[in-house]
């Protein structure tokens, strides 16, 4: 099995734990030394992992952080753990900041056994940095998480490059955040930059709030372009790859069904697939096309709707979502159908598919 199926074979497991948690301890038992012999360290081994592990500490002496990372005997992972049933915080770091103070450490980590937040020495070497450059929550993972925490196994693990790495990530992270921000809420410092660029009046109130509205609406429709590209790049491309093999299997289900997956569902497929990408593997995301509708299922599952497309009438596009559902005298799931004038507006509805994801995720 890859590290990617063996994580998510991990994370499977976790809700159900979670119901019997109560303590620091049962979080450390059930969650996080597990997850450290899925990274390949021998936690019966102390040379390698040492619970508990004790320093002197400026005028404190015989403190102890959770868990160390040995290497020939010297440190390069401390690990500060709390409950899981407990929010992480700055509160909760501030022994790791100590042990960076007066030892060599470069990598600290602070979890609940369910967020891993992943911290450095920031400018001044000495000093662990106070944001982390990585923070990674194993019930939300996706791909780009996975690739991260691979590069903390044990037989990857380099300490010079994931430190080297941090501040670009830490940074960029930081960005992303600060951008979203900015194109949900712009600031006025924000407006008053793009809009000296292209209105050249005096830029008064009225005229800083229409900007603002219209820089918003500018960005959704930059983003909603470049996806809905990307998408029908994505489409055409595997159309082509798959063409030959799927022309028989696209006959019969004609001959026999009646059943033609038109390109609309397919791209819509596809933004779904987009959207859910934040919280959820892509790969348990499934299209079953019907003659009426078109289903998009999670874990291919048909008692787990996503959405569903209503596009046989191309002049009556309408999406059944399930995030509000009734059921159906037969037991089955009637959810909520709302018209859309383009597939881009299926993007104004993400909270909605988010949210029977997510509820699926927990169950």
């Amino acid at each position: 099995m890859t590290f990617e199926d063996d994580i998510k074979e991990f994370t499977k497991t976790i809700p159900e734990k979670l119901e019997h948690i109560d303590s620091e301890e049962t979080s450390k038992i059930a969650l996080i030394t597990p997850f450290l012999r899925l990274m390949g360290y021998d936690t019966t081994n102390p040379a390698e992992v040492k619970a508990e592990y004790t320093a002197d500490v400026g005028t404190k002496q015989g403190e102890k952080v959770d868990f160390a990372i040995l290497e020939e005997g010297h440190p390069i992972i401390f690990i500060e753990c709390k409950s899981a049933t407990n929010k992480l915080s700055m509160d909760n770091i501030s022994q790791l900041f100590r042990y960076f103070s007066i030892t060599d450490i470069q990598i600290g980590i602070l979890t609940n056994g369910v967020e891993y937040k992943f911290f450095t020495t920031g400018d001044d070497n000495n000093r662990m940095d106070e944001k982390p450059f990585l923070d990674i929550n194993l019930l939300s993972l996706n791909k780009k998480d996975i690739k991260e925490l691979e590069k903390f196994k044990k037989v990857n693990f380099d300490v010079d490059e994931v430190v080297s790495r941090a501040d670009n990530l830490k940074y960029r992270n930081l960005i992303k955040k600060t951008l979203l921000a900015e194109f949900e809420n712009p600031s006025d410092e924000f407006v008053k930059s793009i809009a000296k660029q292209v209105y050249d009046g005096i830029l008064t109130q009225n005229m800083r709030e229409k900007f603002g509205t219209i820089i918003s609406v500018a960005v959704t429709e930059i983003i909603n372009e470049r996806v809905n590209k990307t998408l029908a790049d994505a489409v055409a491309s595997n159309e082509e790859e798959q063409e030959d093999n799927n022309a028989v299997e696209a006959e019969e289900s004609i001959n026999e069904e009646g059943v033609v997956t038109t390109d609309l569902e397919k791209e819509a497929y596809f933004i779904v697939k987009s959207i859910v990408s934040e919280v959820l593997d892509v790969s348990r995301v499934a299209m079953r096309d019907r003659k009426h509708y078109c289903n998009i299922l999670f874990d291919d599952n048909q008692r787990f709707p996503i959405v569903r497309l209503h596009f046989n009438n191309l002049d009556h596009l309408r999406v059944e979502f399930y995030d509000k559902i009734t059921l159906t005298s037969n037991g089955g799931k009637k959810g909520e159908k709302v018209d859309i004038e383009q597939l881009s507006d299926l993007y104004n509805h993400k909270e909605r598919i988010l949210s029977v994801v997510n509820e699926y995720l927990e169950m």
